[in-house]
């Protein structure tokens, strides 16, 4: 069974431009760091043989993904701006590809332990998830993408709850289906919506909604938090994550700074409870802010009284 080192030196061996980085950040890691990622290899590992995916495909899928930011990178650089602005060409060039959509969510569940960042928001939504564990009877979970967050409700809140997840890319919800299933958590009440969340109407009301990553995919993300906002439970909580100068294959709106988002997120009418800002790379916050270096930002969020 492959583990945690594997992957790491199987990246560093196709790709030694990030030894270096890769190297720095595992040495701050602890050694119960090291366990979970042990289990999540060998969990997800079984999980891909399962859907006929080996964990070589998933390294190269990781290594793609990576290679597609520095071509985005470089684009934002040069033109101080994403390479997409129009959320229907994302939509026709990666959501609605079985095999593009498949490779980058793939290639981003391993970025989950090999990049700091999203360990960290992964951490923050574990942390929101378990501090509100007994009051929630309603999960909603809007884009899960490779279903890791998803599952990780499931087994954390129990069966005592109602969950729906919506994505508007087919493979990313069958990912997350198939995820539910292998883990055998497929018993407990769940929904799945192939649908653009904003054109569900629905008055139900959710104890803990879910949308990580979401918000700089969309034209108008505004629009979105203010649905958001008609559909948290007046003393519900969400988990809310996106990003700051991060230029992707898919990433359309441009948030230019941290006050931007915690402006449009008060703006929609919710408060702020806890967050987390943390930029990728090492650096002084002047730094990072002069030198447009990516800031990924998540968020705890209820609705002002």
């Amino acid at each position: 069974m492959i583990n945690f080192e594997q992957i790491v030196d199987q990246i560093c061996l196709k790709s030694p431009l990030q030894k270096k980085k890769l190297k720095s950040y595992l040495s701050t890691r602890s050694v119960n760091f090291f366990n979970e990622a042990d289990k999540f290899t060998s969990d997800y590992s079984s999980y891909l043989e399962s859907q006929g995916l080996s964990f070589e495909y998933a390294i190269d899928a990781y290594l793609k993904m990576c290679k597609d930011m520095v071509k985005s990178q470089i684009y934002f650089m040069k033109m101080d701006k994403y390479p997409l602005e129009d959320q229907d060409q994302a939509f026709d060039e990666v959501y609605n590809s079985k095999d593009e959509m498949q490779s980058f969510m793939v290639g981003l569940a391993l970025s989950q332990y090999l990049w700091g960042t999203h360990y960290e928001m992964f951490r923050h939504f574990t942390e929101g998830l378990q501090n509100n564990k007994k009051r929630i009877k309603s999960y909603l979970e809007i884009g899960p993408g490779h279903g890791l967050f998803f599952k990780k409700a499931i087994e954390t809140i129990g069966n005592n709850c109602k969950y729906t997840a919506v994505d508007i890319s087919s493979t990313s919800l069958n990912l997350t289906e198939s995820i539910v299933s292998f883990f055998q958590l497929s018993n407990n009440n769940i929904n799945f919506f192939n649908e653009d969340m904003l054109s569900i109407d629905t008055k139900e009301l959710y104890d803990f909604i879910v949308m990580g990553e979401v918000l700089e995919h969309v034209e108008n993300p505004n629009i979105l938090l203010d649905k958001l906002n008609s559909i948290l439970a007046d003393n519900g909580k969400a988990f809310i994550s996106t990003c700051v100068n991060c230029p992707t294959i898919d990433h359309v709106y441009h948030y230019k700074s941290i006050g931007e988002i915690q402006r449009m997120i008060k703006n929609s009418g919710f408060l702020i409870n806890d967050e987390r800002i943390l930029p990728v790379e090492n650096l002084e916050m002047e730094d990072i802010v002069e030198k447009k270096i990516a800031i990924n930002y998540s968020a705890i969020i209820s609705r002002q009284k």
